[in-house]
């Protein structure tokens, strides 16, 4: 019998998970012939066109979703920041306190409410029974959204996959599904989604990447230990059976123009959560043109493809030894490629507490975090300081893999032992991959492939 399934396809982020590398999970259902894959994007992307170009079959269809967030009632506003608020972590903290972005007013210019949001997890987000049977009834009786019903009457779905579940546009999907007994499958789009806010609604079953994401899952959303499936990250596969598109070093290094003798630093921005970047940077190049490390260095730098970070690094670009990867990676999977091959062969990696920490170990590259702001003072708002408090950065900061920079002093004695002697927290390396990777087999995709089919198979 043929079934329908639902699989949500709103963010980059989760496009690139699930349908950018070649026979990714997408690609692997499609190949179902009793299966009717139904893709929701947002309504005015180019999502569509990339799930064309991959030519996934006949039986893929693609339906457009105005995903903008509605006007909020005064009660839709009230229960919104109730529910938000039902966990308070160090990231939720931040954010309530300080915000993410250095470049906005602390908190979003909401910081006064910081004690509120404090008091409403302290009390109300102690009750199972309020996270996980009042807020999702409430949900469904104050969010609906007209098109999901109809499209649901179009297709009638044996199954609905939510590719993001932590975002408002996935949550009123999974509302929508629940409201008519569809069965449904959630996944986080990355690891620090929660332990940001509360979500709502809960699908029947969760995928989850790692062990710190489960427990984050129970003690913080509710969900019982037989609803979550731990899977790793599917983007992740690439790097375990992408052999065949490794290229060799001199290659790499002679299209950036670099000393095929040199050492590479790889310079990952945090763009607008994180104002003196340039700073930093041109201090390691100054160093490296220098010669002071005592041997060549070239750098290569990924910034944001934002207006912030093309201003902010205007003044070094063109300067020898150093090169920019502009590239989008999300939806271009010539420009992972291009990427991972930097990360291969990247002698040590710098970033602003970055997902790269985990991959860069993944290639057993040494990572240093940048805790400080370059030469000014900032204030706490603003300060890289402020992201040591994130709750899913200590996961990585734990295990002692990743160093942490809190000075101009701190930064090249670490940058320089690194350079020196590349096996240095190599063990501390593969501890982080152990605990933030569930298994690095290379299989994930193949692991959310069998589940969704199991429970298509299972659907009424």
């Amino acid at each position: 019998m043929k079934k329908t399934l639902f699989f949500s396809a709103y963010s980059t982020m989760g496009f690139r998970n699930f349908l950018v590398i070649p026979n990714g999970v997408a690609a692997r259902l499609a190949q179902n012939k009793n299966l009717e894959l139904v893709f929701l994007i947002p309504r005015g992307s180019n999502l569509g066109a990339l799930i064309k170009k991959y030519n996934l079959g006949p039986n893929v269809i693609v339906e457009e979703v105005d995903t903008k967030m509605q006007k909020f009632s005064l009660i839709q506003k009230a229960f919104y920041f109730f529910y938000s608020y039902l966990i308070f972590t160090g990231t939720t903290r931040l954010l309530a306190t300080f915000g993410a972005r250095a470049d906005a007013p602390p908190a979003g210019g909401n910081r006064y409410a910081a004690p509120l949001k404090s008091l409403i997890s302290k009390t109300f987000g102690r009750s199972r029974r309020i996270k996980t049977v009042f807020v999702p009834w409430a949900y469904k009786k104050l969010f609906f959204r007209k098109e999901l019903a109809d499209l649901f009457e179009k297709y009638h779905p044996d199954l609905v996959f939510l590719s993001g579940i932590a975002a408002f546009e996935d949550e009123e999907l999974l509302a929508e599904a629940q409201r008519r007994r569809v069965k449904t499958i959630g996944m986080p789009t990355n690891w620090d989604h929660l332990n940001k806010y509360y979500i709502p609604v809960h699908a029947d079953f969760l995928l989850i990447q790692n062990e710190p994401m489960k427990k984050e899952a129970m003690e913080y959303h509710g969900y019982r230990e037989d609803q979550i499936v731990m899977v790793g990250f599917p983007q992740f596969d690439f790097y375990v059976i992408g052999k065949e598109y490794i290229k060799p070093r001199a290659e790499v290094f002679k299209k950036y123009g670099f000393d095929p003798d040199s050492k590479l630093i790889l310079f990952i921005s945090g763009s607008v959560y994180a104002l003196d970047e340039q700073d930093i940077l041109r201090a390691i190049y100054d160093r490296a043109w220098r010669g002071e490390f005592g041997y060549p260095v070239s750098v290569m730098v990924r910034p944001y493809p934002n207006r912030a970070d093309i201003v902010k690094y205007k003044h070094l670009e063109g300067l020898p030894g150093i090169a920019f990867f502009w590239e989008n990676t999300s939806t271009n999977f010539e420009n992972i490629i291009e990427f991972t091959n930097i990360l291969r062969h990247a002698d040590a990696v710098i970033s602003v507490f970055s997902t790269t920490a985990i991959e860069a170990a993944i290639f057993d590259k040494p990572t240093i975090t940048i805790g400080f702001d370059g030469y000014s003072k900032r204030p706490m708002h603003q300060s890289l300081a402020r992201m040591e408090k994130l709750s899913h950065f200590k996961h990585v900061l734990d295990t002692g893999s990743v160093k942490v920079a809190r000075s101009f002093e701190e930064l090249f004695a670490q940058l320089g032992q690194y350079l020196k002697s590349p096996e240095t927290d190599r063990e501390q390396r593969k501890l982080l991959i152990e605990k933030m990777c569930y298994k690095m087999d290379g299989n994930s995709t193949q692991r959310i492939v069998e589940f969704i089919n199991a429970q298509l198979s299972d659907a009424k």
